[in-house]
């Protein structure tokens, strides 16, 4: 067993596999010299990160250092709530295997950039089970993706999630329901008063939050913008979370409660991530992302385990394998 033995503990050798992995898709691109994809983003996000759109070599060195970043997160994350039996890069390993498998992936996006105030969101709301109720932990939480949706305002259809979630964890009380709409009350005052009070340009600001909350994309170019080998990749991808979905279901009562909670917020932010590529973003491949989240645990739980069996290692093998297949299609 070599690849299991890797990545499912906290060993040197999985954090180095994993950074090799992620460069290697890097640098990939970078040797090809994918075309970067066009975006619509907020004038904050233009104003930070627009001119690395200009110089595509930067642009993917910035996209590798935000999804090691992310990487991180997701095992401290893990880690921190016990959501696998031991520490493991894990979820590191399935959230690049999923979210960057992509030329168009591996670029900074509004979509990416977003992510990681969707992600710390999320991570500050797990905290919420033991604190008391009218914790400013749930305002925190707004604050954060009210922040990220000033880079990526998509975001903001994620609003109904944080109370769903909430909801989940323990029970809430009205005000900590209201929390998150104040956040983002305090973001579009502070728009308005930028737009209509500083620079006089109140149409303009219309204009702007239109085009970011417009759904763009088709359905009727997902055929010819995907090759057939992504469809297999992400074919098998779909067939492990069944899988491991089956697995989840028949140990569940056997985890602690707190960690039931948060796997049920994961099954639901899973659910939203779908609901989100499919219908608001139309499935541009940078939002594949949110889906990836939550993805990274399911397979994580499912293929950690004390022993490790030939048929889990062979899986881990034909998930690289297409990956390969995927980037030689490309």
């Amino acid at each position: 067993m070599i690849l299991l033995r890797l990545f499912k503990n906290d060993r040197i050798g999985g954090v180095a596999g994993i950074f090799l992995l992620t460069t290697a898709l890097f640098v990939l691109s970078m040797i090809r010299a994918d075309e970067l994809t066009g975006y619509t983003a907020m004038p904050f996000y233009n104003l930070v990160f627009g001119a690395i759109h200009k110089t595509a070599v930067l642009n993917r060195i910035i996209a590798l250092a935000i999804m090691v970043l992310i990487g991180y997160m997701l095992v401290r994350i893990g880690g921190r709530y016990v959501l696998l039996p031991m520490r493991s890069y894990m979820p590191a390993l399935f959230f690049v295997l999923f979210a960057a498998a992509l030329p168009e992936t591996r670029q900074v996006s509004p979509a990416l950039v977003g992510s990681v105030f969707y992600l710390f969101c999320f991570a500050i709301l797990y905290d919420v089970n033991d604190k008391a109720p009218n914790t400013f932990s749930v305002f925190s939480a707004g604050i954060v993706l009210a922040l990220g949706s000033m880079f990526y305002l998509k975001l903001i259809w994620f609003l109904p999630l944080i109370w769903i979630s909430l909801a989940t964890l323990r029970s809430v009380t009205w005000r900590e329901l209201v929390y998150p709409v104040i956040a983002y009350l305090l973001m579009g005052l502070f728009l308005i008063t930028w737009y209509w009070g500083i620079l006089d340009r109140g149409s303009e600001f219309l204009e702007i939050i239109g085009k970011n909350l417009a759904f763009e994309g088709s359905y009727k170019d997902l055929l010819h913008a995907w090759h057939f080998s992504v469809l297999i990749y992400y074919g098998f991808n779909l067939l492990l979370i069944i899988a491991a979905s089956l697995y989840m279901i028949n140990r569940f009562q056997s985890r602690k409660t707190v960690v039931q909670n948060i796997y049920q917020v994961l099954f639901f932010m899973f659910i939203a991530g779908i609901l989100y590529f499919t219908l608001i973003t139309r499935f541009a491949s940078a939002s594949l992302i949110y889906i990836a989240f939550p993805v990274s645990y399911i397979l994580s739980n499912f293929l950690h385990r004390k022993q490790n069996p030939w048929y889990y290692e062979l899986l881990m093998w034909i998930l690289l394998g297409l990956l390969v297949f995927v980037q030689w299609m490309g």
